[in-house]
């Protein structure tokens, strides 16, 4: 009896481990970007979510995702590499799906600061500086879709991942 209750024991855990889900590998952040001439990017973090939260105080909007599908946010780290002030826009960067169609960014959080912007997609880094910018995109994407491509001011950019 206690023989067979160990067989099924093992039998029911080896199916468990057998169906778990395979991980994404991870983007390695130590892969650089080029955003402009003097300016450098790297991909600190790509995750996904089902519902993203708009507004504060009296308006407060959460959006859905449908089944199977789930927003993205990157966080971004730029580097300014002159000696002069320069200008991120990031209404011209598009993460690129399988079926090739554009999502463009909705929504932008500068790192330390407390408020986001849905309106103004251009930020100022200033010279030699480093900045960590979190940002949203829609529409959503399928729950399983690897994002492996940026589109920076119409230049394709192929991400780079490791193995977890």
């Amino acid at each position: 009896m206690k023989k067979r209750i160990l067989l099924l024991l093992l039998i029911v855990s080896i199916n468990a481990i057998a169906q778990k889900k395979e991980k994404e590998p991870y983007v390695d952040r130590k892969a650089t970007y080029e955003y402009s001439e003097n300016v450098n990017f790297s991909i600190f973090a790509i995750t996904k979510k089902r519902t993203i939260d708009r507004g504060g105080g009296n308006f407060r909007d959460i959006i859905k995702a449908e089944k199977g599908r789930k927003f993205v946010s990157i966080i971004f780290k730029f580097k300014n590499e002159s000696s002069e002030t320069q200008d991120i826009d990031f209404s011209k960067i598009f993460i690129k799906d399988n079926q090739g169609e554009l999502h463009k960014i909705d929504f932008v959080v500068m790192a330390m600061k407390l408020t986001g912007t849905f309106s103004n997609l251009k930020q100022k880094l200033k010279k030699k500086k480093k900045k960590i910018i979190a940002t949203e995109f829609r529409p959503s994407f399928d729950e399983n879709e690897i994002i492996d491509e940026l589109v920076v001011d119409g230049k394709l950019i192929k991400l780079e991942y490791i193995s977890r």
